[in-house]
């Protein structure tokens, strides 16, 4: 009886690390291909890899996917979602684990060989962590990405680490003009594995509460940012309220930044709800978005109004009123199609799945656009109740329609008043709501 395979190493030339570095991420490897022939994988499936790129160490581990074959008994893998290991010296390995130990390693250059038996691999794993113990985290982050990749998560914890994740993602595609930066970041997240009760398909789960389970404390450490100006202002601004959580993020594009803060005055089994404020300071424009999430009825998606939709409707109209620039637009950059600024986003909710990039296709409806649906010509259901589905509610924007229209300075209010934007943060940190605050700005 064979034992069984787990993760593996590929040592590569040092030449190959020059042609996959991405000099503008900190020495960390863009996503690469090689033929290889690894034995017990399967087309599709997901691994862990160690990669070295000198004979001496080992540099990082990432996933690993394998493709179709491309030449006689290779296949295709891809490489991605790399950390790096800080050149860990095969000699402090072999001084834990044994010569025998590199017996397991696979040259690139041969491209043959196999995975780790499952109890070789789980000691070099530990091996690795008490090496790099200040990356520990990070690689049990990747462990729990490969183990978790496919599975979704549901329940209340799961149901707001979607909405956040909704909110980061299209800050990132507003900010980039395109989808590759929310591709390659959200594409990296995965919850604690701790915190996930598997069911017995091992395809679905629950996400538990933690007490700091942003999720934005799921990404690579590498986008996490002790503490931007933007997460300083929010903290010490005239009365500010304690926050029961914060965390932020910093992306350069060019001569752009985007500062990307998570508040919550909240613990998370008493959150309401994730609303973003993106504010582009190059337009003098910001844009809310309210997150609200559709359930399966009978196989259509549909939104049934819950009881603070009104409310905060009724906010967002005295937010509109008091922000509203009422001179005339003096300069092109102020023009807009629609000057509110105030959206929800209907999401519907399969619950969330990490190592994916992709965003949820949703609605992203206008603050007059949902009094009108939730009013007596909106959409009702079969006993005349209020009810917004795909199809009751046409006029919707698209991830994309959304996106490129903010990005372009198109849809948003016009104001340059940072004081509004502070007020308007603490107002929905108080209803019970957890806010993603976005801020673009020049460098």
């Amino acid at each position: 009886m064979t034992s069984k395979k787990e993760g593996f190493l590929v040592y590569f030339d040092e030449a190959r690390l020059e042609q996959v570095l991405d000099k503008g991420s900190s020495g960390i490897p863009t996503t690469f291909s090689d033929a290889l022939s690894i034995r017990d994988w399967s087309v599709g499936k997901v691994c862990v890899a160690l990669l070295g790129f000198s004979e001496s160490t080992i540099d990082y581990i990432c996933l690993a996917k394998r493709g179709k074959t491309v030449v006689t008994a290779k296949q295709r893998v891809e490489f991605t979602s790399f950390v790096g290991l800080e050149g860990i010296q095969v000699s402090d390995i072999t001084a834990r684990l044994g010569a025998g130990i590199k017996s397991h390693f696979i040259r690139a250059s041969s491209g043959v060989g196999g995975a780790f038996p499952t109890a070789t691999w789980h000691s070099l794993i530990i091996a690795l962590k008490e090496l790099r113990p200040h990356i520990a985290a990070e690689i049990d982050r990747v462990l729990s990405l490969q183990r978790l990749s496919g599975v979704r998560l549901s329940g209340p914890s799961a149901e707001v680490a979607l909405q956040e994740r909704e909110a980061i993602g299209i800050s990132l595609d507003i900010f980039s003009g395109g989808t590759g930066l929310r591709e390659e970041v959200l594409s990296q997240w995965a919850p604690v594995e701790t915190d996930v009760v598997l069911n017995a398909d091992g395809e679905t789960g629950t996400l538990k509460p933690a007490d700091e389970s942003s999720f934005l404390l799921g990404l690579p450490s590498r986008y996490i940012q002790e503490e931007s100006a933007l997460q300083h202002d929010l903290m010490n601004w005239q009365g500010a309220t304690a926050l029961h959580q914060l965390g932020g993020s910093t992306f350069n594009l060019g001569d752009r930044r985007l500062d990307v803060v998570y508040a919550n005055r909240n613990s998370l089994e008493t959150t309401m709800g994730v609303d973003l404020i993106y504010y582009n300071s190059i337009f003098d424009m910001f844009t809310l978005v309210q997150y609200k999430l559709m359930r399966d009825e009978n196989g259509e998606m549909v939104y049934r109004q819950d009881s603070n939709i009104h409310a905060e409707l009724d906010r967002m109209d005295q937010f509109y009123i008091s922000t509203k620039v009422q001179s005339t637009a003096s300069q092109h950059k102020h023009f807009r199609l629609n000057d509110d600024g105030f959206f929800f986003k209907f999401v519907p909710n399969r619950g969330i799945q990490a190592a994916t990039g992709e965003l949820v296709k949703g609605m992203y409806c206008s603050r007059e656009y949902v009094r009108f649906l939730l009013g007596p010509g909106g959409p009702k259901g079969p006993q005349n109740g209020t009810r917004i589905s795909f199809k009751g509610a046409p006029r919707y924007l698209t991830n994309s329609q959304f996106s490129d229209h903010v990005h372009g300075g198109w849809l948003g209010s016009r104001s340059d008043q940072s004081k509004a934007i502070f007020e308007m943060v603490q107002t929905h940190l108080s209803t019970g709501r957890a806010v993603v605050v976005s801020r673009e700005t020049r460098r």
